[in-house]
């Protein structure tokens, strides 16, 4: 089981560290190290933005887990997700995508959520699946083979 809170400043590190993890890296669609400075202001800039929504998902123990975030355009999301590499494998990738997804559809006038995963991460594919997530089209993302999922609000 996991829950979800609001992130805050003292998590910026935490969450610098997450994404430059070589494996987190290597499935992302931008794979060049994140330098903390740059981290830093992009972070800043996020959590003052109202269209941009960001979780950190702790487990029983209290021990934060992973981190989504959903960038609000409209009526429409992208989401973006990441974990501890010692919570990887244990099922809180489709946990929190689930969770953080159906509040997101509950609090705000947000009806789509898309993902985009690369065609060769089959763990995410699986996790974002497993939560919910259709695949729409096949598609490009920064010139890489990716998969385009959504979930809809049900109504």
């Amino acid at each position: 089981m996991i829950n979800l809170r609001q992130v805050s400043e003292k998590d910026s590190k935490l969450i610098w560290q997450w994404a430059n993890d070589p494996e987190v890296r290597a499935v992302s669609f931008s794979s060049d190290s994140i330098s903390y400075e740059n981290h830093e202001k992009w972070f800043e800039l996020k959590l003052n933005d109202p269209n941009c929504h960001i979780y950190v998902a702790e487990n029983s123990q209290h021990e934060a887990v992973g981190q989504v975030r959903f960038d609000l355009n409209g009526n429409q999301a992208t989401i973006s997700i990441s974990l501890g590499r010692k919570f990887c494998g244990q099922g809180y990738g489709s946990m929190l995508i689930q969770l953080a997804s159906q509040k997101t559809l509950e609090v705000s006038n947000v009806g789509v959520i898309h993902a985009y995963v690369k065609k060769e991460n089959l763990v995410s594919l699986k996790a974002f699946q497993k939560a919910g997530f259709k695949i729409l089209e096949d598609t490009f993302v920064k010139a890489q083979p990716a998969h385009h999922l959504v979930r809809k609000k049900e109504v």
